[in-house]
């Protein structure tokens, strides 16, 4: 079977959009990224990678509903769909065999030490 294969970029954040679950939106996603590996993207190198996933059929999108707070402008909102899914189960699962024996795992990692 063929897997899409992902770019750094794409797994962190499909990953992000996960995580962030039905609240995805540009800058949440953004942050979620930033908050979990320190990698800040401008909004529009996120839009760009947003729209390439879309493209490809890995998430989805859709306009929300429209808040006083973003001055009644609506959110696109992003979901990962079920191709996008499988697409990050697979990198996870080749990125874990590849580190199998080679690096160790963070509880065994000294504190400060490098992997």
């Amino acid at each position: 079977m063929q897997h899409v294969k992902l770019s750094d970029r794409e797994l962190k954040v499909l990953l992000a959009i996960l995580r962030c679950g039905a609240d995805a939106y540009g800058p949440r996603i953004g942050q979620k990224l930033e908050e979990h590996t320190g990698e800040r993207l401008s909004l529009g190198a996120l839009h760009s990678a947003l729209e390439r996933l879309e493209d490809r059929g890995l998430v989805g999108s859709r306009m929300g509903e429209a808040t006083a707070v973003r001055g009644g402008r609506r959110k696109r909102m992003y979901e990962v769909k079920a191709e996008g899914q499988i697409a990050v189960q697979h990198a996870v699962s080749v990125i874990g065999r590849m580190a199998q024996g080679v690096v160790s795992p963070l509880d065994e990692v000294s504190e400060g030490g490098a992997i």
